[in-house]
Protein backbone atom coordinates (compact mmCIF):
# COMPACT_ATOMS: atom_id res chain seq x y z
CA UNK A 1 0.00 0.00 0.00
CA UNK A 2 1.33 3.42 -0.90
CA UNK A 3 2.28 6.02 1.68
CA UNK A 4 -0.52 8.66 1.85
CA UNK A 5 2.14 11.36 2.10
CA UNK A 6 3.24 10.43 -1.40
CA UNK A 7 -0.23 11.10 -2.82
CA UNK A 8 0.95 14.28 -4.52
CA UNK A 9 3.92 12.53 -6.13
CA UNK A 10 1.97 10.05 -8.23
CA UNK A 11 -1.66 9.18 -8.96
CA UNK A 12 -3.66 7.22 -6.41
CA UNK A 13 -4.19 3.86 -8.11
CA UNK A 14 -7.69 2.40 -7.86
CA UNK A 15 -8.95 -0.93 -9.19
CA UNK A 16 -12.74 -1.04 -9.62
CA UNK A 17 -13.90 -4.65 -9.69
CA UNK A 18 -17.19 -4.72 -11.57
CA UNK A 19 -18.10 -2.70 -14.66
CA UNK A 20 -21.79 -2.49 -13.91
CA UNK A 21 -23.61 0.80 -13.71
CA UNK A 22 -22.21 1.76 -10.32
CA UNK A 23 -18.65 0.76 -11.23
CA UNK A 24 -18.74 2.71 -14.48
CA UNK A 25 -20.39 5.69 -12.75
CA UNK A 26 -17.47 5.78 -10.32
CA UNK A 27 -14.99 5.51 -13.19
CA UNK A 28 -16.65 8.43 -14.98
CA UNK A 29 -16.35 10.57 -11.83
CA UNK A 30 -12.65 9.73 -11.46
CA UNK A 31 -11.82 10.14 -15.14
CA UNK A 32 -10.03 13.38 -15.86
CA UNK A 33 -8.83 13.74 -12.26
CA UNK A 34 -5.01 13.63 -12.51
CA UNK A 35 -4.73 12.64 -8.84
CA UNK A 36 -6.33 9.29 -9.68
CA UNK A 37 -5.46 6.38 -11.93
CA UNK A 38 -8.12 3.70 -12.27
CA UNK A 39 -8.80 0.42 -14.03
CA UNK A 40 -12.07 -1.51 -14.31
CA UNK A 41 -11.98 -5.30 -13.97
CA UNK A 42 -14.83 -7.35 -15.38
CA UNK A 43 -14.79 -10.58 -17.44
CA UNK A 44 -18.41 -10.39 -18.63
CA UNK A 45 -19.67 -9.36 -22.04
CA UNK A 46 -22.02 -6.65 -20.65
CA UNK A 47 -19.11 -5.21 -18.65
CA UNK A 48 -16.81 -5.17 -21.66
CA UNK A 49 -19.46 -3.57 -23.82
CA UNK A 50 -20.32 -0.92 -21.25
CA UNK A 51 -16.66 0.01 -20.72
CA UNK A 52 -16.04 0.14 -24.49
CA UNK A 53 -19.06 2.37 -25.09
CA UNK A 54 -17.83 4.79 -22.42
CA UNK A 55 -14.15 4.56 -23.47
CA UNK A 56 -13.11 3.38 -20.00
CA UNK A 57 -10.00 1.24 -19.41
CA UNK A 58 -10.89 -2.35 -18.57
CA UNK A 59 -9.15 -5.65 -17.97
CA UNK A 60 -11.05 -8.94 -18.19
CA UNK A 61 -9.75 -10.24 -14.87
CA UNK A 62 -12.20 -12.54 -13.10
CA UNK A 63 -12.79 -11.68 -9.40
CA UNK A 64 -13.26 -15.39 -8.72
CA UNK A 65 -9.68 -16.03 -9.88
CA UNK A 66 -7.47 -15.28 -6.86
CA UNK A 67 -4.22 -15.31 -8.87
CA UNK A 68 -5.60 -12.81 -11.39
CA UNK A 69 -6.84 -10.54 -8.60
CA UNK A 70 -3.50 -10.69 -6.80
CA UNK A 71 -1.65 -9.63 -9.95
CA UNK A 72 -4.16 -6.88 -10.60
CA UNK A 73 -3.84 -5.40 -7.10
CA UNK A 74 -0.05 -5.32 -7.11
CA UNK A 75 0.84 -1.68 -6.46
CA UNK A 76 -2.81 -0.62 -6.10
CA UNK A 77 -3.66 1.92 -3.41
CA UNK A 78 -7.30 0.86 -3.21
CA UNK A 79 -9.76 -1.63 -4.63
CA UNK A 80 -13.51 -1.05 -4.88
CA UNK A 81 -15.81 -4.07 -4.98
CA UNK A 82 -18.64 -2.75 -7.17
CA UNK A 83 -20.28 -6.17 -7.11
CA UNK A 84 -23.26 -7.93 -5.53
CA UNK A 85 -22.71 -8.47 -1.79
CA UNK A 86 -22.19 -12.20 -2.26
CA UNK A 87 -19.05 -11.54 -4.35
CA UNK A 88 -17.37 -8.99 -2.09
CA UNK A 89 -15.50 -11.41 0.24
CA UNK A 90 -13.20 -12.65 -2.54
CA UNK A 91 -12.18 -9.06 -3.34
CA UNK A 92 -11.70 -8.32 0.37
CA UNK A 93 -9.42 -11.35 0.66
CA UNK A 94 -7.33 -10.11 -2.27
CA UNK A 95 -7.12 -6.64 -0.69
CA UNK A 96 -5.89 -8.20 2.54
CA UNK A 97 -3.23 -10.18 0.67
CA UNK A 98 -2.03 -7.14 -1.30
CA UNK A 99 -2.19 -4.61 1.54
CA UNK A 100 -4.52 -2.34 -0.46
CA UNK A 101 -7.29 -0.24 0.99
CA UNK A 102 -10.71 -1.80 0.39
CA UNK A 103 -14.19 -0.36 -0.24
CA UNK A 104 -17.48 -1.99 -1.17
CA UNK A 105 -21.16 -1.17 -1.58
CA UNK A 106 -22.50 -4.23 0.22
CA UNK A 107 -25.18 -4.59 2.86
CA UNK A 108 -25.55 -6.47 6.14
CA UNK A 109 -25.34 -10.26 6.11
CA UNK A 110 -22.93 -13.16 5.82
CA UNK A 111 -20.84 -11.38 3.19
CA UNK A 112 -20.24 -8.45 5.55
CA UNK A 113 -19.09 -10.83 8.27
CA UNK A 114 -16.58 -12.33 5.83
CA UNK A 115 -15.30 -8.87 4.89
CA UNK A 116 -14.95 -7.96 8.57
CA UNK A 117 -12.97 -11.17 9.12
CA UNK A 118 -10.55 -10.18 6.34
CA UNK A 119 -10.28 -6.67 7.81
CA UNK A 120 -9.08 -8.07 11.13
CA UNK A 121 -5.85 -9.23 9.47
CA UNK A 122 -5.54 -6.39 6.93
CA UNK A 123 -2.74 -3.85 6.63
CA UNK A 124 -4.96 -1.47 4.68
CA UNK A 125 -8.14 0.37 5.63
CA UNK A 126 -11.35 -1.57 5.00
CA UNK A 127 -14.49 0.55 4.50
CA UNK A 128 -17.53 -1.60 3.84
CA UNK A 129 -21.07 -0.48 2.99
CA UNK A 130 -20.27 2.68 1.04
CA UNK A 131 -23.00 4.31 -1.03
CA UNK A 132 -26.30 5.70 0.19
CA UNK A 133 -27.72 3.39 2.83
CA UNK A 134 -25.68 1.93 4.38
CA UNK A 135 -23.07 4.61 3.79
CA UNK A 136 -23.91 8.28 3.51
CA UNK A 137 -27.11 8.01 5.54
CA UNK A 138 -25.25 6.79 8.64
CA UNK A 139 -23.46 10.11 9.02
CA UNK A 140 -26.68 12.05 8.39
CA UNK A 141 -28.49 10.10 11.10
CA UNK A 142 -25.70 10.65 13.62
CA UNK A 143 -25.70 14.37 12.82
CA UNK A 144 -29.46 14.71 13.38
CA UNK A 145 -29.32 12.62 16.55
CA UNK A 146 -26.58 14.85 17.97
CA UNK A 147 -28.70 17.97 17.41
CA UNK A 148 -31.95 16.62 18.82
CA UNK A 149 -32.44 16.69 22.60
CA UNK A 150 -33.46 13.75 24.72
CA UNK A 151 -34.10 10.38 23.10
CA UNK A 152 -35.34 11.31 19.63
CA UNK A 153 -37.35 9.12 17.30
CA UNK A 154 -35.60 8.99 13.92
CA UNK A 155 -37.27 7.91 10.70
CA UNK A 156 -35.07 7.22 7.66
CA UNK A 157 -36.99 7.29 4.37
CA UNK A 158 -35.26 6.62 1.04
CA UNK A 159 -36.61 5.92 -2.42
CA UNK A 160 -35.28 5.78 -5.98
CA UNK A 161 -38.24 6.18 -8.29
CA UNK A 162 -39.13 6.62 -11.94
CA UNK A 163 -40.09 10.22 -12.74
CA UNK A 164 -43.65 8.99 -13.23
CA UNK A 165 -45.27 5.86 -11.83
CA UNK A 166 -44.72 2.87 -14.15
CA UNK A 167 -47.46 0.23 -14.13
CA UNK A 168 -49.37 -0.91 -11.07
CA UNK A 169 -46.19 -1.22 -9.03
CA UNK A 170 -45.21 2.32 -10.02
CA UNK A 171 -41.67 1.03 -10.16
CA UNK A 172 -38.95 -0.31 -12.47
CA UNK A 173 -35.40 -1.62 -12.56
CA UNK A 174 -33.60 1.20 -10.78
CA UNK A 175 -31.28 -0.64 -8.41
CA UNK A 176 -30.12 -4.18 -7.73
CA UNK A 177 -33.14 -6.52 -7.88
CA UNK A 178 -31.69 -8.98 -5.37
CA UNK A 179 -31.05 -6.23 -2.82
CA UNK A 180 -34.58 -4.88 -3.30
CA UNK A 181 -36.19 -8.27 -2.77
CA UNK A 182 -34.05 -8.90 0.31
CA UNK A 183 -35.40 -5.68 1.79
CA UNK A 184 -38.97 -6.72 0.98
CA UNK A 185 -38.71 -10.21 2.47
CA UNK A 186 -36.33 -9.96 5.42
CA UNK A 187 -37.10 -8.51 8.84
CA UNK A 188 -36.17 -4.84 9.03
CA UNK A 189 -33.61 -4.46 11.82
CA UNK A 190 -34.26 -1.30 13.81
CA UNK A 191 -34.15 0.27 17.23
CA UNK A 192 -37.47 0.43 19.07
CA UNK A 193 -37.44 2.16 22.45
CA UNK A 194 -33.65 2.13 22.24
CA UNK A 195 -33.37 -1.64 21.77
CA UNK A 196 -32.78 -3.81 18.72
CA UNK A 197 -35.95 -5.10 17.11
CA UNK A 198 -37.01 -6.83 13.91
CA UNK A 199 -39.96 -5.23 12.12
CA UNK A 200 -42.04 -6.82 9.38
CA UNK A 201 -41.09 -5.54 5.91
CA UNK A 202 -43.84 -3.66 4.02
CA UNK A 203 -45.54 -2.87 7.34
CA UNK A 204 -46.63 0.54 8.74
CA UNK A 205 -47.55 1.84 5.30
CA UNK A 206 -48.51 5.53 5.38
CA UNK A 207 -48.83 8.47 2.97
CA UNK A 208 -46.12 11.04 2.40
CA UNK A 209 -46.43 14.29 0.48
CA UNK A 210 -43.34 16.13 -0.78
CA UNK A 211 -43.57 19.15 -3.07
CA UNK A 212 -46.59 18.54 -5.27
CA UNK A 213 -46.36 14.73 -5.26
CA UNK A 214 -47.95 11.97 -3.24
CA UNK A 215 -45.96 8.93 -2.12
CA UNK A 216 -46.22 6.16 0.41
CA UNK A 217 -43.64 4.88 2.88
CA UNK A 218 -43.36 1.51 4.56
CA UNK A 219 -40.87 -0.36 6.72
CA UNK A 220 -38.13 -1.87 4.59
CA UNK A 221 -34.37 -2.38 4.70
CA UNK A 222 -32.26 -2.35 7.83
CA UNK A 223 -30.44 0.14 9.98
CA UNK A 224 -26.76 -0.91 9.73
CA UNK A 225 -25.46 -2.95 12.66
CA UNK A 226 -22.67 -0.49 13.49
CA UNK A 227 -25.18 2.39 13.60
CA UNK A 228 -27.58 0.40 15.79
CA UNK A 229 -24.73 -0.35 18.18
CA UNK A 230 -23.65 3.31 18.21
CA UNK A 231 -27.14 4.66 18.99
CA UNK A 232 -28.62 1.89 21.17
CA UNK A 233 -29.98 3.54 24.31
CA UNK A 234 -29.31 7.02 22.87
CA UNK A 235 -32.41 7.29 20.69
CA UNK A 236 -35.97 6.12 21.08
CA UNK A 237 -36.82 4.63 17.70
CA UNK A 238 -34.60 4.38 14.63
CA UNK A 239 -36.49 2.82 11.73
CA UNK A 240 -35.77 2.40 8.01
CA UNK A 241 -38.49 3.06 5.44
CA UNK A 242 -38.74 2.88 1.65
CA UNK A 243 -40.47 5.58 -0.43
CA UNK A 244 -42.63 4.45 -3.34
CA UNK A 245 -45.58 5.72 -5.35
CA UNK A 246 -48.98 4.98 -3.73
CA UNK A 247 -50.19 1.40 -4.07
CA UNK A 248 -46.78 -0.26 -4.34
CA UNK A 249 -46.87 -1.96 -0.93
CA UNK A 250 -50.33 -3.39 -1.57
CA UNK A 251 -49.27 -4.83 -4.93
CA UNK A 252 -46.12 -6.34 -3.39
CA UNK A 253 -48.16 -7.90 -0.59
CA UNK A 254 -50.40 -9.48 -3.25
CA UNK A 255 -47.39 -10.95 -5.06
CA UNK A 256 -45.56 -12.14 -1.95
CA UNK A 257 -48.44 -13.39 0.15
CA UNK A 258 -51.50 -14.14 -1.98
CA UNK A 259 -49.50 -15.59 -4.89
CA UNK A 260 -47.11 -17.26 -2.38
CA UNK A 261 -44.00 -15.84 -4.06
CA UNK A 262 -42.43 -15.15 -0.69
CA UNK A 263 -41.43 -18.82 -0.71
CA UNK A 264 -40.26 -18.63 -4.34
CA UNK A 265 -38.38 -15.36 -4.46
CA UNK A 266 -36.27 -16.66 -7.35
CA UNK A 267 -39.46 -16.73 -9.46
CA UNK A 268 -40.39 -13.18 -8.46
CA UNK A 269 -36.84 -12.10 -9.29
CA UNK A 270 -37.15 -13.50 -12.80
CA UNK A 271 -40.54 -11.84 -13.24
CA UNK A 272 -39.09 -8.48 -12.23
CA UNK A 273 -36.10 -8.81 -14.54
CA UNK A 274 -38.27 -9.75 -17.50
CA UNK A 275 -41.31 -7.54 -16.92
CA UNK A 276 -40.27 -4.32 -15.19
CA UNK A 277 -39.03 -1.43 -17.35
CA UNK A 278 -35.38 -0.39 -17.16
CA UNK A 279 -35.24 3.01 -15.44
CA UNK A 280 -32.27 5.27 -16.15
CA UNK A 281 -33.96 8.63 -15.54
CA UNK A 282 -34.71 8.11 -11.84
CA UNK A 283 -35.23 10.47 -8.92
CA UNK A 284 -33.72 9.85 -5.50
CA UNK A 285 -35.56 11.06 -2.41
CA UNK A 286 -33.98 11.10 1.04
CA UNK A 287 -36.06 12.26 4.00
CA UNK A 288 -34.75 11.82 7.54
CA UNK A 289 -36.59 13.26 10.52
CA UNK A 290 -35.57 13.34 14.17
CA UNK A 291 -38.45 14.15 16.51
CA UNK A 292 -37.91 14.87 20.17
CA UNK A 293 -40.23 12.94 22.46
CA UNK A 294 -40.30 16.01 24.66
CA UNK A 295 -41.92 18.07 21.91
CA UNK A 296 -45.13 16.10 21.33
CA UNK A 297 -43.61 14.26 18.38
CA UNK A 298 -43.06 17.38 16.27
CA UNK A 299 -40.05 17.12 13.92
CA UNK A 300 -37.08 18.75 15.59
CA UNK A 301 -34.59 18.20 12.77
CA UNK A 302 -35.22 17.30 9.14
CA UNK A 303 -32.82 16.43 6.33
CA UNK A 304 -34.50 16.42 2.92
CA UNK A 305 -32.94 15.97 -0.53
CA UNK A 306 -34.13 15.23 -4.04
CA UNK A 307 -31.41 14.18 -6.48
CA UNK A 308 -31.64 14.25 -10.27
CA UNK A 309 -29.57 12.26 -12.81
CA UNK A 310 -26.26 13.65 -14.07
CA UNK A 311 -24.78 13.77 -17.55
CA UNK A 312 -21.02 13.51 -18.04
CA UNK A 313 -20.30 14.04 -21.70
CA UNK A 314 -22.64 11.67 -23.54
CA UNK A 315 -23.08 9.39 -20.53
CA UNK A 316 -26.12 9.62 -18.27
CA UNK A 317 -25.80 8.57 -14.62
CA UNK A 318 -29.05 7.92 -12.77
CA UNK A 319 -29.73 9.76 -9.52
CA UNK A 320 -29.23 6.78 -7.20
CA UNK A 321 -26.04 5.63 -8.93
CA UNK A 322 -24.77 9.20 -9.07
CA UNK A 323 -25.15 9.60 -5.31
CA UNK A 324 -23.68 6.20 -4.44
CA UNK A 325 -20.69 6.66 -6.78
CA UNK A 326 -20.08 10.18 -5.47
CA UNK A 327 -19.90 8.85 -1.92
CA UNK A 328 -17.38 6.17 -2.94
CA UNK A 329 -15.32 8.76 -4.84
CA UNK A 330 -15.33 11.08 -1.83
CA UNK A 331 -14.19 8.29 0.51
CA UNK A 332 -11.39 7.39 -1.94
CA UNK A 333 -10.37 11.04 -2.04
CA UNK A 334 -10.26 11.25 1.77
CA UNK A 335 -8.09 8.13 1.83
CA UNK A 336 -5.79 9.64 -0.80
CA UNK A 337 -5.41 12.81 1.23
CA UNK A 338 -4.78 10.88 4.44
CA UNK A 339 -7.79 12.54 6.11
CA UNK A 340 -9.22 9.15 7.03
CA UNK A 341 -7.77 5.67 7.17
CA UNK A 342 -6.46 3.22 9.68
CA UNK A 343 -5.47 -0.41 9.68
CA UNK A 344 -8.47 -2.72 9.65
CA UNK A 345 -12.17 -1.87 9.61
CA UNK A 346 -13.38 1.73 9.52
CA UNK A 347 -17.12 2.06 10.09
CA UNK A 348 -19.14 4.56 8.09
CA UNK A 349 -20.00 6.36 11.33
CA UNK A 350 -16.27 7.02 11.87
CA UNK A 351 -16.03 9.17 8.72
CA UNK A 352 -16.69 12.78 9.81
CA UNK A 353 -19.69 14.19 7.99
CA UNK A 354 -17.96 17.56 7.62
CA UNK A 355 -15.21 15.93 5.56
CA UNK A 356 -17.80 14.44 3.21
CA UNK A 357 -19.71 17.72 3.05
CA UNK A 358 -16.58 19.61 2.03
CA UNK A 359 -15.19 17.05 -0.41
CA UNK A 360 -15.25 17.99 -4.08
CA UNK A 361 -16.98 14.77 -5.13
CA UNK A 362 -19.91 15.07 -2.71
CA UNK A 363 -20.32 18.78 -1.93
CA UNK A 364 -23.05 19.02 -4.59
CA UNK A 365 -25.23 16.60 -2.60
CA UNK A 366 -25.38 18.93 0.39
CA UNK A 367 -26.11 21.90 -1.87
CA UNK A 368 -28.92 20.16 -3.82
CA UNK A 369 -32.25 21.98 -3.39
CA UNK A 370 -34.73 19.94 -1.42
CA UNK A 371 -38.41 19.58 -2.35
CA UNK A 372 -40.78 21.65 -0.26
CA UNK A 373 -42.24 19.45 2.48
CA UNK A 374 -46.00 19.03 2.34
CA UNK A 375 -48.03 16.89 4.66
CA UNK A 376 -46.02 15.14 7.32
CA UNK A 377 -46.28 11.36 7.50
CA UNK A 378 -49.72 10.26 8.55
CA UNK A 379 -50.37 7.38 10.89
CA UNK A 380 -46.80 6.17 11.48
CA UNK A 381 -46.47 5.24 15.14
CA UNK A 382 -43.50 3.77 16.99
Amino acid sequence: MADPQASNARPFKVVIVGAGRIGTALALLLRGKPEFEFLLADPTEPGRRRAKDLALPLTEADPANAAQLDRLLTGADAVVAALPSSATPMVAAAARRSGSNYLDLGDDGAALEAVQHEANAAAGCFIAQCGISPGLVSGLVLDLASRCPGLPDIDVRIGALPRTAAGRLGYGLVWDVDATLREYTRASLALVDGRESGLAPLSRCSPLHLGSRDYEVFVSGAIPATLRERLAGKVGNLISHTIRYPGHAEQMAFLLDELKLRDRVYLLRNLFLNALPEITDDRLLISITAASRDADGAPHEHFLREVEPLEIGDAAIGAMRRTAASHVAAVLDLLRLGQIGRQGLLAQEDIPLDLLRENRFLAWFFETPAPVPGRVLQGVHP
